[in-house]
């Protein structure tokens, strides 16, 4: 239960805020009132759809295996499209990226994702988002799970790998 929660916080708390919001406007008719909080519910999906992180950036379970196999250290990052922390983490990832080492690989895995499945229990990455640096022989060098990335941590990490 907590994990479909998490993975849907965005679908869930963005239209949510936004109707309880509106439910403080003084309007009277109900009529009125349901176009309203229909309309703002709408506008609110919208937004949860429009700030999605994307999808995964390989095709395929093999094609992940492979970036984790190349020998270079690895910052994975598990992600749900409808996960708020994972849609607030993504201006902390893409800081991230701009400060890298160019020997590192960058692997974007979204959960729902079908190709996900085996790597998500691998790395146990039940919560997302969760964020992992493999080392040069694919040992976990530094997890998080849930939250905000901890960016220090992810590059202090990465540079010891």
């Amino acid at each position: 239960m907590f994990e479909f929660v998490n993975q849907y916080s965005a679908v869930i708390a963005i239209p949510g805020f936004m109707i309880a919001m509106f439910a403080l406007l003084p309007v009277r008719a109900w009529r009125k009132r349901i176009l309203l909080y229909t309309s703002v519910g709408i506008i609110g999906l919208v937004a949860v759809l429009a700030l999605q992180p994307g999808d995964s950036n390989v095709g395929s379970e093999s094609e992940a295996q492979s970036v984790i196999a190349s020998g270079k250290p690895v910052f994975v990052e598990f992600f749900s499209n409808s996960c708020a922390a994972c849609l607030a983490s993504q201006p902390i990832v893409k800081r991230l990226e701009g400060e890298l080492p160019d020997d590192v690989e960058i692997l974007k895995l979204n959960v729902q994702d079908a190709i996900a499945g085996q790597l998500v229990r691998d790395y146990r990455a039940y919560l997302t988002p969760t964020f992992v640096v493999i080392g040069r022989n694919g040992e976990v060098l530094w997890r998080q799970s849930g939250g905000l990335l901890d960016k220090g941590a992810a590059l202090e990490a990465l540079k010891s790998a």
